[in-house]
């Protein structure tokens, strides 16, 4: 459902604002998630679980030497995932998108047909 490799996104708090994660990596097998990144907070790891059949995301950032953060998503219809983080109390939307390789112009002609 959703590719493994290198994701980027954002989070949006009030007093923060929005706050992009630089690429960080998500892996997706047999409906569990791992990864890790960094954003303005710090390090981070992401470990949870999806179901392959909705698209449902449900899973824990948990900032290095820090606090953890639940984030829960669904597809957004584009092959992103969005939802609401959940921290103390406090919540706000969250997007996640899969990095696209774009062509560098390098690459071979592929014939058609």
């Amino acid at each position: 459902m959703y590719p493994s490799g290198r994701w980027d996104g954002f989070w949006v708090q009030r007093g923060w604002g929005r706050q992009a994660m630089t690429p960080f990596t998500l892996s997706f097998a047999e409906d569990r998630i791992t990864g890790s990144g960094r954003d303005v907070i710090g390090r981070f790891t992401f470990s949870g679980e999806y179901d392959s059949t909705t698209g449902n995301v449900r899973m824990v950032k948990q900032y290095i030497g820090k606090h953890q953060v639940l984030y829960i998503g669904q597809p957004d219809g584009e092959g992103s995932i969005q939802g609401t983080w959940h921290l103390f109390g406090d919540s706000g939307p969250f997007l996640l998108r899969p990095m696209i390789q774009r062509p560098t112009g390098d690459e071979p002609i592929q014939a058609i047909g």
